[in-house]
Parts: structure tokens; C-alpha cells; sequence
């Protein structure tokens, strides 16, 4: 007989939880399991399930906010914010979805109730533990916020939480108990992320010659990523090396930052007389075909990122990593294997890069291993398969 799971996600648009989430689900186990999903609402998300053609019941209630400073009220059809009586209204939302939920539990006979994100397992772990139903959570954030930590802490010693899937050694540290944690990291589909399939944009949109060395990054340009110590590496890099290249960066400030940090960076290159060595793409739909056609990929983040999706995906297109050892970022990079990672107070990592930038064989070794890696260790199919493992484990 099959079992029913419940996947409950806040991520409905298409950020990395989201991403995550729909290549376990293009993977899994329908055979021995019926899947129901949890959403707030109809978006990129569920249209990608039903893209995929994937046989999943969706279930939309608006009562399960993206997060739990959703704004509820507008004005000529704007949404405005009224913080924090938006958080309340949010939280009374959530209270009247846990105790109206129990007939949709019934309903579908749910056996496994699947939480991927802060919101979503705080609530699964109240529905677990009242309506008496196993929970899995996938933790896919390290909580800098004490209080969330805290919290998280407790509520992950309820017995109904009996596993906690982490994406990385760096995510499962912040629980003081690893009795229930498994490390599984993301997946990525690495025949979608293959050189060979990927249209490559950024040179003949640009007009970059082939023979000039890209060294690129992408994600979210906000100000933990550190995106203005690329800058500066950048910039060392042009006096000390002659050498024709050229630094991109593929991303954009998110508009409810309220601020734009790339007129920020592009200042400093022009304070530097190099805005012609710097490129800023802003924000592109398929990343994808820009990340394939650079040479090096450099991620600048020096805070404990817990296993970014960029870094994988760029093994996968074959491109040698630059990078710190911080959080999940080092566990990705293999030193002087597939790519280089450094301390946080290393002093060389400006030769490093150089090197690179000149030995072409040592670029194009780096990146067959990273190719490698990314297929034997992070394909989707892979990852799937270690986390069906863990939710039939579950079974009594």
C-alpha cells in the first residue's frame, strides 16, 4: 500500500529552496508514495510541477504565508506594509491552519508531513506534534538570529521531528543534537546543467573576445554575499597582472532592498579608471548561459552561506571554484582539485587566481573534476535517492 507525504513549502517562486524542492520531486518515489504539496499560493512553483506533468496533489491555502512578514493590505491594488501588524495577522493565520488542517490531514491519510523552510518547519513540527503524524525537516539555512536558533533548537527535540536533513556539516552544526540530523547536500539536474545543452550568452552579447579570460560571479547582490571584495580583487588583479580579462558579475539588488549596491560597485571601478575590465549583466533569467562561458567562477562570500546552489551549478557547467573555507562553501571546493578555497585571513589567494589565469591546462583539469564531482555527488538523481532512503527508514 502506498504512503501519503506532505511536502509544506513557503518557497513558491523559483529561489533556491523552491529549485531544490522540485528536483527532489521530479525524482521521487510515486510508485510507493502518494505526494501532496502544501503551498500559499498558486506561482512559479506549482507551475513547474505541472510543467513537469508530475503526480502531485496541490493544495493552496491562503492562511500559509510565504513568510510572516507578508504584507495583507493595499492600496489601488499596491501592496502596502503595516509591520508589525502584518506579522500578527500572519501568525493568527497560521494558528487557524493548524487547528482547520486536521480534515485535509484526514482526507488525504497523511502519513509523512516533509518541511522545506524556517516557516514551514516550525509550523509541520505543531502539526506533527498535535495530530500525532511523523515530521521530516530539510534545513537548507544556518539561523544567525539567536532567538531562531534557539527556537529551532527546541522545537527540533519534539517527538515527532525524527529526522533533520541538512544540507551541509556547516548547516547540521547549529543543532546541539545531531541524533536526528543526516547530511544530504543540494541537488542540482546536471543534463540541464551541462556545457554541451547550455546556450552560452555572455560572450556574443558582450562581444568578448575568446581569447580574453573571464573570471565571473553571480547570485543576489546584497551585502552579505561581499560582492564589492570581488571588486577589489578585481581591481588588484588588473594592476599586478597584464593579461587581458575581464570580471563579470551576473546579478541584481532584490527591489525590496530599496537601494541599489551596484551603482555602489560600479563606482569603485570607475574610482579605479577599469570600468572597461568590469562587466555587470544585472539580473538574468538563465544565469546559466552566462556562468558557461566564463573561465573561472569566484563566489566572495566570507559568512557561513550554508550550500550555495551557485557553486554547484557552475562545477556542473565545468568551471574551477574559487572560494573561502566557510560554511558550505568549502565543502564544495576540493583544494587544488577542482578549484582552490582559502582561510578567511589567507593573503595569496590574488596569486592563486593568477595562476589560474595563466595555466591553461591546470584551468581545464579543475574543471573536468569539477564536473565530475558535481555528477557523482550532487546530480538530483543522487540526492533523491539518499532522501527517499531516509523517509522509508521512517516506516514503522
Amino acid at each position: 500500500m502506498k504512503e501519503n507525504i506532505l511536502f509544506i513549502n513557503h518557497s513558491i517562486r523559483d529561489g533556491g529552496p523552491g529549485r531544490s524542492l522540485l528536483y527532489l520531486l521530479k525524482h521521487f518515489d510515486f510508485k510507493n508514495f502518494n505526494v501532496h504539496v502544501l503551498l500559499p499560493s498558486r506561482n512559479v512553483f506549482s507551475e513547474n510541477i505541472e510543467k513537469e506533468g508530475l503526480q502531485i496533489n496541490q493544495i493552496f491555502n491562503h492562511n500559509f504565508p510565504e513568510n510572516l512578514k507578508k504584507q495583507n493590505f493595499n492600496i489601488n491594488n499596491n501592496r502596502i506594509n503595516l509591520l508589525p501588524l502584518d506579522i500578527l495577522i500572519n501568525i493568527f493565520r497560521l494558528i487557524y491552519l493548524l487547528f482547520s488542517f486536521r480534515s485535509t490531514l484526514k482526507k488525504n491519510k497523511i502519513d509523512v508531513i516533509y518541511c522545506n523552510g524556517t516557516l514551514a518547519k516550525f509550523f509541520g513540527a505543531l502539526l506533527g506534534t498535535i495530530y500525532s503524524t511523523k515530521v521530516i525537516w530539510h534545513v537548507r539555512n544556518i539561523q544567525q538570529n539567536f532567538i531562531l536558533k534557539y527556537l529551532i533548537n527546541k522545537f527540533s527535540e519534539y517527538d515527532c521531528v525524527k529526522k533533520i536533513i541538512c544540507v551541509s556539516i556547516a548547516t547540521q552544526n547549529q543543532f546541539k543534537s545531531n541524533n536526528k540530523t543526516v547530511v544530504i547536500n543540494n541537488g542540482i539536474d546536471t543534463e540541464e546543467y551541462n556545457l554541451s545543452r547550455v546556450e552560452k550568452l555572455l560572450r556574443k552579447e558582450y562581444a568578448i573576445p575568446s581569447e580574453k579570460i573571464i573570471i565571473g560571479t553571480a547570485g543576489r547582490v546584497v551585502p552579505r554575499k561581499n560582492f564589492d571584495h570581488f571588486i577589489n580583487i578585481g581591481i588588484e588583479i588588473c594592476k599586478k597582472y597584464k593579461k587581458d580579462c575581464v570580471f563579470v558579475l551576473v546579478g541584481d539588488t532584490p527591489f525590496y532592498f530599496k537601494q541599489s549596491l551596484i551603482e555602489n560597485l560600479k563606482s569603485m571601478t570607475k574610482k579605479a579608471n577599469l570600468e572597461s575590465k568590469f562587466i555587470f549583466t544585472g539580473y538574468k533569467n538563465k544565469v546559466e548561459s552566462y556562468i558557461a562561458d566564463f573561465d573561472i567562477f569566484f563566489i566572495p562570500s566570507m559568512y557561513e552561506d550554508p550550500f550555495p546552489r551557485v557553486v554547484i551549478e557552475s562545477m556542473a557547467l565545468s568551471k574551477p571554484i574559487i572560494g573561502y573555507r566557510i560554511g558550505g562553501i568549502g565543502e564544495t571546493i576540493d583544494d587544488g582539485i577542482n578549484g582552490y578555497s582559502f582561510n578567511l585571513k589567507d593573503n595569496n589567494l590574488i596569486e592563486k587566481i593568477i595562476e589560474l589565469i595563466e595555466d591553461k591546462e591546470l584551468r581545464l583539469k579543475m574543471s573536468f573534476e569539477s564536473r565530475k564531482k558535481s555528477v557523482n555527488q550532487y546530480d538530483s538523481r543522487v540526492i533523491a535517492s539518499k532522501i527517499i532512503s531516509e523517509i522509508k527508514s521512517l516506516r514503522s
